[in-house]
């Protein structure tokens, strides 16, 4: 079964080798109620540019093993809801992080996603900072975090960054701020965010937007989170079908090994 499924994906590496997708971290931050609007606005400004969006989100205590499923070999594509023409979701729990402890796991699971939906231009990861760190240690890519100006929500946002800066080297940030109320001027959380970032972690937090879900009228929103999603593939990572080739799959072994005991953890 594991032979036919490397035949199947090797077929299809070769198809789409010069079709690269747009890798993008967004780091979650459950201290920020206005997230959901967030993600929805991004994925309308990038289907307003005809991209088509697939969020891998990652759903706390629930979502589709995508480990197990990947190792038995499982067609990602019925676990995939597209929430509109342009925009798909594919909800997954916690062993998402159990790619970014296997090396060339990491691989192996983005050229799954792309096989499961060919069509994307945006694959969204839409998870914790640690999951995040893992699957994009060392690579050139600046995650976009969703920060607020409530002291819990900035906290975890910066909490985030460090782990990011301190286990993955990632030190450039791309930062959406979303307030509790519309600001004039100069926003001080972001002005702090970004000082800390600087100062504490040698990094850098770039504030793209700021904005007010709680306020903001909805077609204010819209044209703040188009703008920046306009910006957004500068911060993604390319990848494409070749990028993984002779790694991912000669790993395959080693990361079914990890997953048995990724999964006794999470479980």
């Amino acid at each position: 079964m594991l032979e036919r499924g490397f035949d199947q994906a090797h077929g299809l590496r070769r198809l789409f080798s010069y079709h690269a997708v747009h890798l993008l971290p967004v780091v979650a931050n459950p201290c920020l109620p206005g997230s959901p609007a967030l993600l929805e606005g991004l994925c309308q400004g990038l289907a307003a540019q005809g991209l088509h969006t697939l969020v891998v989100d990652a759903v706390p205590g629930g979502g589709l093993d995508i480990a197990d499923a990947l190792t038995r070999d499982l067609d990602l594509g019925q676990w995939i809801v597209d929430a509109d023409a342009l925009t798909s979701v594919l909800a997954v729990g916690p062993t998402l992080a159990s790619f970014g402890q296997v090396e060339g796991a990491p691989s192996l699971l983005f050229e799954s996603l792309r096989e499961a939906v060919p069509s994307a231009d945006v694959v969204m990861f839409h998870a914790d900072a640690n999951t995040l760190a893992g699957l994009f240690r060392a690579r050139r890519v600046r995650p976009l975090v969703l920060a607020g100006d409530d002291p819990q929500a900035l906290t975890h946002a910066y909490a985030s960054i460090k782990i990011l800066a301190l286990s993955a080297g990632l030190r450039r940030h791309a930062v959406v701020l979303d307030t509790g109320a519309p600001v004039s001027g100069t926003c001080p959380a972001a002005t702090s965010l970004v000082r800390c970032v600087r100062d504490f972690l040698d990094g850098e937090a770039r504030i793209e937007a700021v904005t007010c879900t709680a306020r903001d009228d909805e077609a204010a929103l819209e044209r703040t989170l188009r703008e920046l999603s306009n910006n957004l593939l500068h911060c993604a990572l390319p990848f494409s079908m070749q990028d993984g080739e002779g790694c991912a799959w000669d790993g395959l072994a080693t990361f079914q090994a990890a997953h048995v005991a990724a999964h006794q953890a999470f479980n």
